[in-house]
C-alpha cells in the first residue's frame, strides 16, 4: 500500500474514530426548551469544561472603561455599520442579499464574504437589544431578516456572491461560501437566545442541515478554509441536542491535515488544499506549531476547543496545549497580534498570507496583525480558559481586550484599522493599496470582516468576565458592572463591581445577595501584576489562597460585604526575549493591562519619533486627558508623561555611516495607549524605543 493511501486510510479511520467518541462521551443538552437562554457561548453542559457561563443578562455594565465603549456600540457604532451596510453606495449589503433573491434584478458588490456583515451586525444587535429594546434597532433586525430568508436556497444553502452571478456552487474555497454560513449559524442562535424569535434559528438550522448533508459528501472539507462553521455549529448541538451538528464539526477538525501539497504563489490562485495557508499540511492532532492565515488558525483552534469541551478527547486536547504554547509564547506580538507577515513562504516552502511567521519574527512596522486574528485569539483562549482554568489563558485575552482589538476602532466609533502595525516612522505615509491604511478609513465593500467582528465582539464583551463551578464564582476581567445570578447550587448570589479600572487598580465588589453558606470567589491576579493585595470589609486577608493565577476567597458572605483587591499601577518597561532581532535593545512601556506607544503629534519641535530614546530608570507619572481628539472617551484616557532622551541625527544618505558622537539631550515625553493612537490625522508612532542603559 502506497503511503498516500495509508494517509488516507489513517485519516478515515481517525474520522470514524472521532465520530465514535462524540456519540458515546458527549452527553446532550437538554431539551431546547430547557437550553435556551441568552448565552454567547452555552457550554452549562458540555462534559468536559470545567467552567459554566453566565447568562448574558447577568452582567450590566455600570460606568468605566467597558461600560463607555459598550456605550458606544449602542449609540454610535451599531448605528453607523446599519447605515453602511445599507448604503448601495457603500457597502451594498442588503442589496446583494435582494438580488440574490431575485437573480438578474442587481449586480453583486463586495467582498466574497460581505454577507458575514449582516450577519455580525444581527448577533451584535440582538445583544444591544437585549439591552435597551430599541424598536428601531428590532425594526432593523427583522429587515435582514426578511431579506436573508428570501435569499436563501430551499436546500439550506446561502451565500449571495454565487447566487448574484449565477456561478456554480463551491468552485472556489475563496468565494467563502461555508465561512458565510458559519456566521449565520452564530447570528441565528444569538439571535434567538437574545429576543426569543426563532425566524433566524429557523433558518440557520436549515444551513446547518445543508452543509451537515453535503461536506465531505459533495462538498469537500477544506471549502470550510476559514472555519467559522466549527463554532456556529457546535453552538446549533448546544441548542438543539441534534448531534449531527456536532459530528459535522468534528468532520472539519478531523480531514485538516489528510492530503497535503505544495503550491507556489502562482498555484494558490487556484485552491489552498493541503497547504499551511489553511493548516492543512498536517493533522490537527499531530500539529506543533500554527502557521497559516492567522484568522483561519484561531478559528480552526477556537472551534476545537469547543470539540474538546464536549468529547474531552486528550489527543486533540494536548494538540491545542502545544500549539497554545507556540503561539503565545514564540509568535506573539506584545499587544497580541499573531500575524508577523502579510505575504511570504512558511517553512515547508508553501505560499502563505496574512500568516503567523517563523518563531521570534515579529517585525514592528511591516507585520499584518488583522484585528480579526487578535479577536480570534481571544476567542480561543477563553476555550482554553473553561476547558483548564488557569490565569495565563485570561492574561492573553486581557492583551487582546486592551491592545489587541480595540486599536481597530477610532475613539470617535466610526473610524477603523484592517492591521495592527506597532511601528511607523513616516509621519506622511502613504498607503500602498490593498489592505495597507495610512490612516483609519470607513468601512465599505472590502476589508469589513474586521470592523464588523469587532462591533460583535465589544457587544458581548460582557459575557466572558465571570464564571461559575460548583464552589462558587469565578471573576476573569475588571471593570463597571453589576452582576446578578443563580449559582450552580441554584441560590442567587449578586455583586458590584466598582472600578475605574484600567487606570485604577483599585477594584471593589460589593455584596448584594448571597446564601446563607459558604460560597468561593475566585479572583485573577493579572500576570503582569508583581503583587496583590486583598481586602475585606477593610481587614487585609493575609492567608489568600493562590493556585493558576487565582486567588480564593471562601466564607459565608453577607449583603454589604466588600472586598477589595488592589493591584500595582506603575509603569514598567518591558523587554522582548533577545531573540527578537527586531526589539533588540529596545523596550515598550506598560502599565496594568495597557500598552503605550509615542505619537508624533505629542513630541516637541525638533524631535522625532526615530530619535526618542529611554534611559532605562525611566519612571513615569499618569495624567488624565486627551487632547485634540473630539469623543468623550479621549477625556478619561490616562497619559503618561516622564524623563527621555533624544539624539539628532541626520535623515540623508549614505545608508550606513560612523557611529554618532551627537550627546543625548533631555525632554519630557509623553505616551499614549497604543490604542489611542492615530486619531490625530496622520502620524508616526513606535510602541519599541531604544533603551540607554544606566546604573
Amino acid at each position: 500500500m502506497r503511503l498516500s493511501q495509508r494517509i488516507k486510510v489513517l485519516a478515515l479511520l481517525t474520522i470514524a474514530a472521532s465520530a465514535a467518541l462524540l456519540l458515546d462521551s458527549a452527553a446532550a443538552p437538554a431539551t431546547n426548551e430547557q437550553s435556551a437562554g441568552d448565552y454567547i457561548v452555552d457550554h452549562r453542559h458540555s462534559p468536559h469544561a470545567q467552567l459554566r457561563p453566565v447568562p448574558f443578562d447577568a452582567v450590566q455594565w455600570t460606568d468605566g472603561f467597558w461600560a463607555d465603549r459598550f456605550k458606544q456600540v449602542c449609540d454610535v457604532t451599531l448605528d453607523e455599520s446599519w447605515r453602511l451596510l445599507a448604503d448601495p453606495a457603500a457597502g451594498h449589503v442588503l442589496d446583494n442579499f435582494r438580488f440574490a433573491a431575485k437573480p438578474g434584478t442587481g449586480n453583486y458588490l463586495g467582498t466574497t464574504w460581505q454577507d458575514e456583515w449582516l450577519y455580525k451586525w444581527i448577533e451584535a444587535a440582538a445583544c444591544v437589544w437585549r439591552v435597551n429594546h430599541d424598536p428601531e434597532v428590532e425594526r432593523r433586525m427583522n429587515e435582514g431578516i426578511a431579506l436573508i430568508a428570501a435569499a436563501q436556497q430551499p436546500d439550506g444553502y446561502l451565500s449571495t456572491m454565487p447566487l448574484v452571478k449565477g456561478q456554480s456552487r463551491f468552485q472556489d474555497p475563496k468565494d467563502h461560501e461555508i465561512y458565510n454560513m458559519g456566521h449565520l449559524l452564530t447570528a441565528g442562535i444569538i439571535h434567538y437566545r437574545m429576543t426569543g424569535n426563532d425566524a433566524l434559528l429557523n433558518i440557520a438550522k436549515r444551513t446547518g442541515d445543508f452543509l451537515c448533508a453535503n461536506l465531505g459528501v459533495t462538498v469537500k472539507p477544506y471549502f470550510a478554509h476559514n472555519p467559522s462553521a466549527i463554532m456556529g455549529l457546535v453552538e446549533l448541538y448546544r441548542l438543539t441536542g441534534e448531534k449531527k451538528y456536532l459530528q459535522c464539526a468534528q468532520l472539519i477538525v478531523d480531514r485538516r491535515g489528510e492530503n497535503p501539497k505544495k503550491r507556489s504563489r502562482e498555484e494558490y490562485q487556484t485552491g489552498m488544499d493541503g497547504t499551511d495557508v489553511i493548516q492543512d499540511r498536517v493533522p490537527v492532532r499531530k500539529s506543533s506549531e500554527i502557521v497559516g492565515h492567522n484568522v483561519f488558525f484561531t478559528y480552526l483552534y477556537t472551534g476545537a476547543g469547543d470539540l474538546v469541551a464536549e468529547s474531552g478527547e486528550g489527543e486533540l486536547e494536548s494538540a491545542l496545549g502545544r500549539l497554545w504554547t507556540d503561539m503565545t509564547q514564540r509568535k506573539m506580538f506584545i499587544h497580541g497580534g499573531v500575524s508577523a507577515i502579510p505575504s511570504g513562504v512558511s517553512a515547508s516552502k508553501d505560499f502563505v498570507n496574512e500568516a503567523a511567521g517563523a518563531p521570534y519574527q515579529l517585525p514592528n512596522a511591516s507585520c499584518y496583525n488583522e484585528t480579526c486574528g487578535q479577536i480570534g485569539a481571544f476567542m480561543w483562549g477563553y476555550r482554553m480558559l473553561v476547558d483548564h482554568p488557569d490565569g495565563q489563558f485570561a492574561d492573553i485575552m486581557e492583551r487582546e481586550m486592551f491592545n489587541g482589538f480595540i486599536p481597530c476602532i477610532g475613539l470617535e466609533g466610526k473610524s477603523w484599522f484592517y492591521r495592527n502595525v506597532i511601528r511607523r516612522y513616516d509621519e506622511n505615509y502613504q498607503a500602498k493599496g490593498g489592505t495597507d491604511m495610512a490612516e483609519r478609513q470607513l468601512p465599505g465593500r472590502k476589508q469589513i470582516c474586521c470592523p464588523s467582528n469587532l462591533l460583535r465582539t465589544l457587544a458581548e464583551l460582557s459575557a466572558y468576565f465571570y464564571s461559575l463551578d460548583e464552589d462558587g464564582l469565578w471573576v476573569h476581567h475588571y471593570g463597571g458592572n453589576k452582576l446578578n445570578c443563580q449559582l450552580l447550587s441554584g441560590d442567587s448570589f449578586a455583586l458590584e463591581e466598582v472600578t475605574d479600572y484600567p487606570w485604577s487598580g483599585e477594584v471593589k465588589f460589593v455584596i448584594h445577595q448571597a446564601p446563607p453558606k459558604a460560597v468561593s470567589l475566585r479572583l485573577r491576579v493579572p500576570g503582569w501584576a508583581d503583587k496583590a493585595a486583598f481586602a475585606i470589609n477593610g481587614k487585609p486577608v493575609r492567608e489568600a489562597k493562590s493556585q493558576h493565577g487565582y486567588f480564593t476567597l471562601a466564607q459565608t458572605w453577607k449583603t454589604g460585604d466588600t472586598i477589595t483587591l488592589s493591584l500595582p499601577m506603575e509603569s514598567k518597561l518591558v523587554a522582548a526575549d533577545p531573540r527578537v532581532e527586531e526589539t533588540r535593545n529596545q523596550v515598550a512601556v506598560m502599565r496594568g493591562p495597557v500598552l503605550y506607544c509615542v505619537e508624533s503629534p505629542d513630541l516637541p519641535p525638533g524631535v522625532d519619533v526615530p530619535s526618542v530614546l529611554l534611559p532605562s530608570t525611566t519612571t513615569f507619572k499618569p495624567v488624565v486627558g486627551m487632547a485634540g481628539v473630539e469623543s468623550p472617551l479621549a477625556g478619561k484616557t490616562v497619559l503618561l508623561r516622564g524623563p527621555a532622551l533624544h539624539r539628532a541625527e541626520p535623515r540623508m544618505p549614505p545608508l550606513y555611516r560612523p557611529l554618532s558622537q551627537e550627546s543625548f539631550q533631555p525632554f519630557d515625553l509623553t505616551l499614549i495607549p497604543y490604542y489611542a493612537w492615530a486619531n490625530r490625522g496622520h502620524s508616526a508612532m513606535s510602541v519599541w524605543l531604544p533603551v540607554v542603559l544606566k546604573n
